[in-house]
């Protein structure tokens, strides 16, 4: 299905896409604001950039097997999307794909899934409950940015690296805990979580980048280990909680 063959069919509510489709191209039902049902054949390999970008009717979506990849932006904006099932086939989740699904309340991330790219569920705003799985070494930038409504986070042993804004925003974060695993944490990857009380710092971190923690203003006690060297700029500032 070519590049933006269906764009602005905000009439369409439904279709029925063949087994002998492979790859669904760039804004193909882009803005199909009235499609409220899709059924994605096994044919398929790739969904490509902003294949659904605002189908907000859209409300649910399962992802066959024969998927390995969901490219930018596919389902950003879809208002309505509150379930999606990913297989255990699929390698990555692109860049912002799953961007301001606000009704999306949970998903579970298969453990084939190895990249999950940046701001992949940014202003998931429904979002309580995720599942990294252990196939993960990167927590990318921006991935759970403004997820309001997530309140806690299991970050698995495989994480090495938790990047740029990860966690920023997400308000009602209230506990988080860091494994030993993890030798990088990015600028601004907790800030703003005014809810968070307690976290860690494992003693693999060397160095506390600019902005981390600022703004967790329930944060009460930290501890920072001995192989910290560097506290950067506004590290946690405005955490008006903190007494030790």
């Amino acid at each position: 299905i070519g590049k933006e063959a269906f764009l602005g069919c905000s009439n369409l509510t439904s279709i029925a896409i063949p087994n002998s489709v492979t790859k669904i191209e760039e804004s193909a039902f882009r803005d199909c604001t009235g499609l409220t049902n899709v059924s994605i054949p096994e044919s398929l390999s790739e969904i490509g950039k902003e294949a659904f970008f605002g189908c907000s009717g859209l409300t649910t979506i399962v992802i066959p097997n024969s998927v390995t990849k969901i490219e930018e932006s596919a389902f950003r904006g879809c208002t309505g999307l509150a379930n999606v099932t990913i297989s255990d086939s699929l390698s990555e989740i692109g860049k912002e794909v799953f961007f301001g699904c606000s009704n999306l309340t949970s998903i579970a991330i298969p453990s084939s899934v190895t990249k999950i790219c940046e701001g992949a569920f940014r202003d998931c705003t429904g979002l309580t409950n995720v599942s990294i799985p252990e196939s993960l070494s990167e927590i990318r930038k921006e991935v759970f940015f403004g997820c309001s409504n997530l309140t806690s986070i299991a970050i698995p042993s495989s994480v090495t690296k938790i990047c740029e804004g990860a966690f920023r925003d997400c308000t009602g974060l209230t506990n988080v805990t860091i494994p030993n695993s993890v030798t990088s944490i990015g600028e601004d990857a907790f800030s703003g979580c005014s809810s968070l009380s307690s976290t860690n710092i494992p003693s693999s971190i060397t160095s506390i980048e600019n902005g981390v923690f600022g703004g967790c203003s329930s944060l009460t006690e930290i501890i920072i280990p001995a192989t910290v060297k560097s506290i950067g700029a506004y590290a946690f500032r405005a955490c008006k909680s903190l007494t030790n």
